[in-house]
């Protein structure tokens, strides 16, 4: 363990009155503290003697220590902040968070609140519920000492961290078992799960050093951010004897410790990866682990079950059954016991019901399926005044997106352009809804908008397909966008989606909406569900997500004259451009989304004509090389596709190869093809499949 004290218990001291008077109490008790060890979190730093670092860059420190850490709300509550850094809290400490007195709490304009509001709305406009539950939530908690700044000092820093790092015997079991992902049979990957300060990244660490050192050649770091492998890496450095504190490529004995990002291994499945850690995978959706496996036989996954780094609990409901499928022999390892602070600590329980990080699906196996579901909309002051509905609500979102974070409950609660709905069974909350309210810009607004002068907060789809897709009627139009769609686990694929969408289209055309609209990471399952339900594909985002290792996909559905002429005219455009996009800033697409999403375009412009089907017929029947019939192949593949005769995976290495000019190999690894042969086989099954033999064309 760390620390000659990690056993003592932390709590929160809260400080409330006047800034200045808040600040200088806490000043007057560090006279005796090294300063160097305390995380003063404030916009600016209270004195010469100590630094302060913004909230917003509370990531960078996660995975340190200190003694004292303070919180200073007075320059916002940033709740991934205020959720985070008491993880950075050594046991024995305190964390101090300076406040207004709280009887201004509700009057209290959060500089925080800015991030969460959309044109025209300011901080002022701002529901105020989050900080009214937190208040209700500190005023009674026996983790919180309420003081004042005439009060008598009462702060405790925790003692000093200890010079040797000595592992507990969970992370011992830790750095044991992934040393045996490396060294033992291949295809049996290791699942670590554990909460916050259990020290698995340590652990990770350590290990990766171990096997680097002991002759391993390459032992990979995935993520999906940088900051996030910060701890694992300084651990690995630090065992190997390294001064480096850098999330860089390390040589570590005769080897190696590199990082990558999900879009990193996905686009270049080449890459020798060695062992493979997957540092906080519940971070990285599922589809993107999943091609993972596909490139490696090596693999450690670590995921907190609780915490702000993304739902464990989701990733291992959604993640298991795709392991299992792909390499069954598969091991799991839970790390248990606190590093930092004792088991059972109070400022832990108190942050995690605070911040809701330790919400949990409620089992609903015992529930009849068949009970009637209900649908109802749901008003912010309504859930938060019942916290047992909050939590199933908030707890149902966080385990069907891979990056709820804290600051999603604030802007749940608070943001009023925001609208809920909730579908219930019996008492369960089944699937959830959120959408925000966007568009409706003034014209002088929206003239500015589509002009590049203006990109007011918000209204992210408006803003994006009238800048991006020259949709800028968009703009003035009342747009409804579904921000999460949450269903639960086990009563998926029962029309709990379908149904909620269905509800939320009645109540946007009563209250005079133009459209729906929703963007996400591009999948081929999400992309079918979504044209299912009546949404047309509008514009396709030029640019990978690191995180997700995929495009962003805008799309609409309109709910009267207005809307849907709109909604129609954006799908046509975006089909009529898409061929020419797989070829350039889509060319890393997945090409069976890409076959999908071509499917019904109009291809008027690229008609073949009666000699070019006999040149195709040749290309078929093998008279004629692929190669020099290139933009013939081009026009009959965008047609087959648009036709939607054969199957989107059956086209998908046709397309890569000849639409979005994708080297043959890599076509060939990607799609299990044996090499050009095979590929160009596949292009005349497909020509002589679809009646452009040289028998027929003649």
């Amino acid at each position: 363990m760390v620390g000659i004290a990690v056993r003592a218990a932390r709590r929160l001291v809260l400080v409330t009155g006047e800034r200045a008077a808040c600040e200088r109490w806490v000043l007057r008790q560090l006279v005796t503290t090294d300063s160097a060890d305390v995380l003063w979190v404030a916009a600016s730093r209270p004195s010469s003697g100590i630094a302060a670092i913004p909230a917003e860059h509370a990531g960078r420190y996660l995975g340190g220590e200190c003694r004292l850490l303070v919180l200073n709300m007075f320059d916002g509550l940033h709740p991934d902040a205020f959720a985070a850094l008491p993880g950075t809290l050594r046991g024995g400490g305190d964390c101090v968070v300076l406040a207004p007195p709280l009887a201004d709490w509700a009057g209290f304009v959060d500089p925080d609140c800015g991030r969460f509001c959309g044109y025209p709305y300011t901080a002022r406009d701002m529901r105020g519920l989050f900080l009214d539950r937190l208040q209700r939530i500190w005023r009674t908690h026996s983790a919180v000492l309420a003081v004042t700044p005439d009060a008598r000092p009462v702060l405790r820093p925790a003692p000093p961290a200890a010079q040797e790092l000595t592992l507990n015997q969970d992370q011992e079991a830790a750095v044991a078992a992934v040393q045996r992902v490396a060294l033992g049979h291949a295809r049996r990957p290791l699942v670590i799960s554990a909460d916050r300060g259990r020290g698995k990244s340590t652990a990770l660490g350590i290990a990766a050093a171990r096997l680097l050192l002991a002759g391993w050649a390459r032992v990979t770091v995935v993520a999906a951010h940088r900051r996030a492998v910060a701890t694992l890496f300084a651990h690995a450095q630090r065992a190997a004897g390294l001064d480096s504190r850098q999330v860089a490529d390390t040589a570590i004995g005769d080897g190696w410790l590199c990082f990558r990002l999900p879009s990193d291994c996905v686009a270049d499945a080449r890459e020798p990866l060695g062992l493979v850690l997957v540092d906080e995978a519940a971070a990285i959706p599922v589809a993107v682990l999943t091609k993972l496996m596909q490139h490696t036989n090596r693999l450690v996954f670590a995921s907190t079950v609780h915490g702000y780094e993304g739902s464990g609990r989701g990733f291992e409901l959604r993640f298991r059954e795709r392991l299992t499928l792909s390499m069954p022999q598969w091991r799991e390892l839970r790390l248990r016991a606190p590093v930092r602070w004792a088991p059972n600590d109070p400022l832990e329980a108190l942050t995690n019901t605070a911040f809701l990080l330790d919400t949990d699906l409620v089992d609903l196996s015992p529930r009849r399926a068949g009970v009637d579901m209900a649908i109802a909309k749901l008003d912010a002051a309504a859930l938060v005044a019942d916290e047992p509905l909050l939590r199933e609500v908030f707890g149902l979102l966080v385990s069907a997106h891979y990056q709820t974070r804290p600051s999603d409950l604030r802007q749940l609660l608070d943001n009023p352009a925001v609208e809920l709905w909730v579908a219930r069974q019996g008492n369960a909350v089944v699937g959830v809804l959120m959408a925000l309210i966007e568009g409706d810009l003034d014209r002088v607004m929206a003239d500015r908008v589509a002009a590049g002068e203006r990109r007011p907060r918000g209204h992210l789809l408006p803003q994006s397909l009238a800048v991006h897709a020259g949709l800028e009627d968009i703009l003035r139009c009342r747009v409804l966008r579904v921000q999460r769609l949450a269903v639960h686990p086990q009563r998926r694929r029962q029309g709990v989606a379908t149904r909620l969408i269905a509800s939320v289209a009645d109540w946007a055309l009563s209250a005079r909406f133009d459209l729906l609209g929703c963007a996400y990471g591009a999948d081929p399952p999400l992309l079918q569900f979504w044209q299912s339900v009546g949404f047309l594909p509008a514009r396709c985002g030029i640019r990978v997500d690191p995180a997700s290792a995929l495009h962003s996909l805008f799309m609409l559905r309109g709910l009267n004259v207005r809307g849907s002429a709109l909604a129609t005219q954006a799908c046509w455009r975006f089909r009529n451009q898409l061929p020419w996009a797989l070829g350039g800033s889509l060319g890393t697409l997945d090409a069976a989304l890409g076959a999908r999403l071509l499917r019904g375009r109009d291809c008027a412009d690229v008609t073949l004509s009666v000699a070019d089907r006999r040149d195709l017929g040749r290309v078929a029947a093998g008279g004629r090389q692929p190669a020099t019939a290139e933009a013939l192949i081009w026009k009959a593949l965008v047609e087959v596709a648009a036709v939607g005769a054969v199957p989107p995976g059956s086209l998908a290495p046709l397309i890569a190869w000849q639409l979005q000019h994708q080297p043959v190999r890599r076509v060939c690894e990607s799609y299990a093809l044996r090499g050009r042969r095979d590929l160009e086989a596949s292009l005349r099954a497909l020509l002589r499949h679809v009646g452009l033999s040289q028998d027929e064309a003649s």
